[in-house]
């Protein structure tokens, strides 16, 4: 109790003897008792001082570096993850525009060709060895049917082979199980396509004689109760073979679609070509035969080569006259 009584004082009596003497310095005009104190001092100590700052500067440069060294770590784990996070958007951005681009893709593609078509997305990959195949978010309740071709931006993608209410399976045009008619674009030759797995494409055209060369276009061909429309285009003649011992010419063609980048596509809804209807109340065509040699029935003609051996056989076997010579 004594000794906290007594430390108060001494603190009241040291806060005192600083007032009188800040009062007295601020008083005096530059040459008080003070400042002569003060001055002789620094003279004194200003040695002392100096040596203890070159002691102690380098040790607070050094906790003054590794400062700065944390600091400068967080700066730039902090510049890292903006830039990480910069070049994450950046992919989005571009992954954007990409599907963007392929949406365009299949709008000109639709207004080109004026065919009704469903867009969808691919949501699942399956090409396999036993075979190539992809599913859509798209299904018989927005209208699709089996049969229905598939179409990108590049080209012709497959054919629907199996339908649920809001997906379907879609059969890729490079399955060994998939067939097309197809026709080259410039001379407009006929012919089939069939997929070969991760091989070319292969057409064989109805003529074996039929002038196509390497670069050439084929596309598809349209026919009377197809379900292809025509001229999708299907890809580009790498290589034209020799006409083989059963008259067929085999034309490798490499698709113009990446079968292994397929995002977006179109579904063609279009109903495929009627076949016509008869013609009604129209004359029948009058039959007018071809100059030449009569027409003569067989059995009138039988008639006749009858008669004729009948009669010869009759004149040979007459009398002679009764008035001749024995």
């Amino acid at each position: 109790m004594f000794q906290r009584r007594r430390a108060r004082v001494l603190l009241v009596a040291l806060v005192l003897l600083s007032l009188v003497l800040v009062t007295i310095d601020f008083r005096s005009e530059g040459d008080g008792p003070l400042d002569r104190l003060r001055g002789g001092i620094t003279t004194v100590f200003r040695p002392v001082q100096d040596g203890l700052l070159t002691v102690v500067r380098p040790i607070g440069d050094a906790f003054g570096g590794v400062r700065d060294v944390f600091r400068t770590r967080a700066e730039n784990q902090r510049l890292r993850d903006e830039v990480a996070a910069l070049r994450g958007r950046q992919r989005s951005v571009i992954d954007i525009q990409r599907e963007n681009a392929e949406l365009r893709e299949l709008l000109d593609l639709r207004d080109d060709t004026g065919v009704d078509a469903v867009a969808a997305r691919v949501v699942a990959l399956g090409p396999t060895g036993f075979e190539w195949t992809v599913v859509i978010d798209v299904g018989s309740a927005d209208g699709l049917r089996r049969d229905m071709p598939v179409v990108n931006g590049d080209g012709l993608v497959g054919r629907v082979i199996q339908v649920e209410p809001n997906a379907a399976r879609v059969l890729l045009a490079i399955d060994p199980n998939f067939g097309a008619p197809a026709r080259h674009a410039a001379n407009g030759e006929t012919g089939t396509v069939v997929g070969r797995g991760g091989d070319p494409m292969l057409f064989q055209p109805f003529d074996p004689e039929a002038e196509i060369e390497v670069g050439d276009e084929i596309v598809t061909s349209a026919y009377q109760s197809g379900a292809f429309p025509g001229g999708i285009p299907i890809g580009s003649v790498a290589t034209v073979g020799d006409v083989s011992a059963g008259l067929v010419l085999d034309v490798q063609v490499q698709p113009f679609v990446d079968f292994t980048r397929i995002h977006h596509v179109l579904v063609v809804t279009s109903e495929p070509v009627a076949e016509l209807a008869p013609f009604e109340d129209a004359p029948d065509p009058e039959f007018i035969p071809p100059p030449g040699p009569a027409i003569v029935d067989q059995d009138e003609e039988a008639a006749g080569d009858e008669a004729a051996d009948g009669e010869a056989a009759d004149g040979g076997a007459a009398e002679p006259d009764d008035g001749g010579e024995p």
